[in-house]
C-alpha cells in the first residue's frame, strides 16, 4: 500500500478536511445503493455513496448503514511505521429531542 502522502491524484473538497469534522444529516436508503449526506464545518452539503474518498487521510466510505457512515482511512502505525486501515464511525445526527 502506498503512502497517502506520496499519492499524486487531486484532492476533493472533501478529501480537504478531517473525517470528524464532517457532520452526517441525512441517509438515503435505496435497493441501488444508499448515499448520505454530510456537511462540512462551513455548512456546504454533499452527497456520498461507498467508494467516495473523504478526509485528510485518504479515507474511503466502505459502508453506509441506516443511522452512520464507516470510513477506512489509512493511519500510520506507531510501532512499525507500516500504513494500516482503521475504521471510523460517522453518526447521523439527530434532532434535538430524538431518541
Amino acid at each position: 500500500m502506498k503512502r497517502a502522502r506520496e499519492r499524486k491524484m487531486p484532492l476533493t473538497p472533501l478529501q480537504k478536511l478531517g473525517v470528524s469534522q464532517l457532520k452526517v444529516v441525512g441517509i438515503i436508503v435505496s435497493p441501488t445503493g444508499n448515499k448520505a449526506l454530510v456537511e462540512d464545518p462551513a455548512g456546504k452539503g454533499y452527497v456520498i455513496n461507498v467508494g467516495t474518498y473523504v478526509g485528510s487521510n485518504f479515507g474511503r466510505v466502505t459502508k453506509i448503514l441506516k443511522d452512520r457512515v464507516i470510513v477506512e482511512e489509512e493511519v500510520e502505525d506507531f510501532f512499525t511505521g507500516k500504513m494500516k486501515l482503521q475504521p471510523v464511525e460517522l453518526r447521523l445526527q439527530k434532532k434535538f429531542g430524538e431518541v
